[in-house]
């Protein structure tokens, strides 16, 4: 069953200054939704994503996973980040079930969860190698199905496919969804890609920054898989471009100084 999450107004700070990185975001998220969120550089995204995880406690208004206040990380929501942190002197399948062996699994079952996540994900060819051996799209597939093998009702992703050739990291984003819908997992990501936002998610939320806030949202309501040529898929993807490009020229006019600002008015 995937996670219901419930942001209540949260806001957060770094340092003495009291300067918000993050500034009342209000935002619900259903069960078995996909939610992106977009934007510069700046605006708050993985520092949200940190939040909603438990890794970060806002500075005010929190944050409900099916109606509990996260106050810590919790083994039933799993967090990607660009890097796949793999260990590099075990296999494949020594890596995707680790997560099984410190929830202390039986090994027979480890194994075949393991297995079929392998299959699943087009390494069960790999899955006595060393993962050093692959390359960086089959070691972020590891890190996948290691994050799937625990079977949690939320996936956090920060970025993971940024870092990726153009292919694979096609691959993913219509990989990633799937598994996501077939398995009930909630999933939400963080990405600077407009593609990407349109290809993985029912809903996208663009961010604003100096703070970082929540100034409007996308709902996809395309098929899937999503084709990137379908004439729906090229409207919402110019939707959003437009949108997101409103968002940055806001965030221009608050960095000027408040003499620029009256000069171009």
């Amino acid at each position: 069953m995937g996670a219901r999450i419930a942001l209540d107004y949260i806001s957060h700070s770094f340092d003495s200054t009291n300067e918000p990185t993050l500034l009342d975001i209000d935002l619900t998220i259903e069960p078995g939704e996909i939610c992106t969120l977009i934007g510069r550089s700046g605006c708050g995204k993985s520092t949200l994503l940190h939040v909603i995880a438990g890794l970060l406690i806002p500075s005010e208004g929190c944050v409900r996973i099916d109606g509990k206040q996260v106050r810590r990380p919790c083994a039933k929501w799993n967090m990607m980040f660009q890097a796949a942190s793999l260990y590099p002197w075990m296999t494949v399948k020594e890596n995707a079930a680790l997560g099984l062996a410190f929830a202390g699994s039986p090994k027979k079952e480890a194994d075949e969860k393991v297995a079929s996540l392998l299959e699943m994900l087009g390494l069960a060819e790999k899955a006595n190698e060393n993962v050093q051996r692959l390359s960086g799209g089959q070691q972020q597939r590891v890190a996948l199905a290691r994050s799937l093998a625990t079977e949690p009702d939320l996936l956090l992703l920060d970025e993971p496919f940024s870092a990726l050739d153009a292919f694979t990291r096609s691959s993913l984003q219509e990989e990633v969804p799937e598994i996501c819908k077939q398995l009930n997992i909630t999933l939400v990501t963080v990405t600077h890609d407009i593609d990407e936002a349109v290809t993985m998610a029912d809903r996208v939320m663009i961010m604003a920054r100096n703070p970082g806030r929540i100034v409007s949202e996308l709902k996809v309501d395309l098929p899937w898989p999503r084709r990137h040529m379908d004439h729906r898929f090229q409207q919402l993807r110019a939707q959003l471009m437009e949108m997101f490009t409103d968002t940055t020229k806001t965030e221009d006019e608050i960095a000027q100084p408040p003499s620029k600002r009256i000069a171009a008015a």
